[in-house]
């Protein structure tokens, strides 16, 4: 008979300090790609981008814990551990607030967060935000997936993991699609919190896990066929 485990109040600890870390990652890869797209011009967006990388093949590499790439576990969760998900994005925007609480108080405020709010305000100032917002972290939530499933099917296919986890990350960053983790660091340094803020993170929220969820849900169905054609 398997043996069921059971959630402790160990694992429960050990799951919060996990995503408060992976929060710290984002952060921290946050600001070292708005410092780039300040330094570097027209090849800002891809040194920064390149740079943002670095957050989540940490995160990979730890077993971190980040919301975006939970999203991928939701078909085969199971209910019961639906809680992990809220709780896993409170930890992450307090990873990325302790990140910007450090970046304040330190000589890189003067590069970073005008950057931080030049690149948030901009896209607060649309007149489809919302739109613009649901379709980008659509787009986002599909590449975060593809970069955390690739150490599970890169070896596989006999191809770099590395590889496959960086590369989607790399894309999402350059295009500057919505991530809602990364997003809280932008609005620490924007300085404000109104009602239209409080909607573009739900809104990114709810579209990292539409587009998280699609290759998933694709991929249950095709195993399901595979058994049904045995």
């Amino acid at each position: 008979m398997e043996e069921i485990h059971k959630t402790t109040k160990i694992d429960v600890i050990a799951f919060c300090f996990m995503t408060i870390f992976s929060g710290i990652m984002i952060g921290i890869g946050g600001t070292a790609s708005l410092i780039a797209n300040n330094l570097f011009d027209s090849w800002g967006r891809l040194i920064g981008a390149c740079l943002f990388s670095l957050g989540i093949y940490m995160i990979v590499t730890y077993e971190m814990r980040l919301f975006t790439g939970m999203v991928a576990d939701i078909p085969k969760m199971g209910v019961k551990n639906f809680w992990k998900l809220p709780v896993c994005f409170i930890g992450n925007a307090l990873g990325v607030a302790f990140v910007a609480l450090l970046v304040m108080c330190s000589p890189l405020r003067d590069t970073a967060m005008p950057q931080g709010a030049a690149l948030i305000g901009a896209k607060l100032a649309a007149e489809t935000w919302y739109l613009n917002v649901l379709c980008s972290s659509i787009l986002c939530g599909m590449l975060i997936t593809l970069s955390v499933w690739a150490v599970r099917y890169a070896p596989k296919k006999g191809l770099n993991a590395t590889v496959g986890v960086l590369f989607p990350i790399v894309v999402f960053a350059f295009c500057g699609f919505d991530h809602s983790v990364a997003n809280m660091l932008y609005f620490c340094f924007y300085g404000q919190l109104t009602w239209q803020i409080v909607g573009y993170v739900l809104i990114s929220i709810v579209g990292n896990i539409i587009g998280g969820v699609m290759l998933p849900y694709v991929m249950l169905w095709k195993e399901k066929m595979k058994a049904v054609n045995i």
